[in-house]
């Protein structure tokens, strides 16, 4: 039998990631050898995720089209459950 948790969106499409290591431990470590033993799982849900930039690695601004606007009302919704062996 399977354990484990499902997320399914409610209405809309959610950016998610599930890894093994929290945001600090990742910055923080220099070499693979420098992670702590894994002991949780981290989720991370987020309703949209904008680009770090444009075309090129040198201060383009990202396309009109990918940027998400602070002065827009933003909804997240979604589902947590058990998955289904």
């Amino acid at each position: 039998m399977q354990h484990g948790l499902t997320f399914q969106k409610a209405s809309a499409p959610f950016e998610m990631s599930v890894l093994p290591y929290s945001a600090y431990e990742l910055e923080n470590a220099m070499h693979l050898d420098e992670l702590p033993s894994v002991r949780y799982t981290w989720v991370r849900i987020a309703a949209k995720q904008m680009g770090v930039g444009g075309d090129d690695s040198w201060g383009a601004p990202v396309h009109e089209e990918y940027r998400i606007h602070a002065d827009q009302p933003m909804k997240l919704e979604f589902v947590i459950m058990p998955l289904r062996s």
